[in-house]
């Protein structure tokens, strides 16, 4: 990522550690540019973050995903004689 595509509230990814935040503060040291993450308060240099829209997206449509599959196994949990099991609040003894 360049310098002049990172700025102050931008969500960016650190790559090395799937690492995401937003820039909180840009600083120059030594030469090298680096963004400090509200995440964690590290510095990250620039050329090593990419911008966090698509992550985001992906974790959306994961959660969805997961979401639907858990209702869907819900669904099929039934007794022998065919109705629905109730699972809210279960937790029988095994005595």
């Amino acid at each position: 990522m360049q310098t002049d595509e990172c700025t102050v509230g931008t969500r960016v990814r650190y790559a090395g550690t799937g690492t995401v935040g937003t820039v909180t503060a840009i600083q120059a040291v030594d030469g090298e540019t680096y963004a400090v993450l509200d995440t964690t308060g590290l510095l990250y240099r620039l050329d090593q973050l990419t911008p966090a829209t698509v992550v985001r997206e992906r974790r959306k449509a994961r959660l969805e995903e997961i979401t639907d599959q858990l209702s869907r196994e819900r669904e099929g949990v039934v007794w022998d004689d065919g109705s629905q099991l109730d699972l809210d609040n279960a937790c029988e003894g095994g005595g």
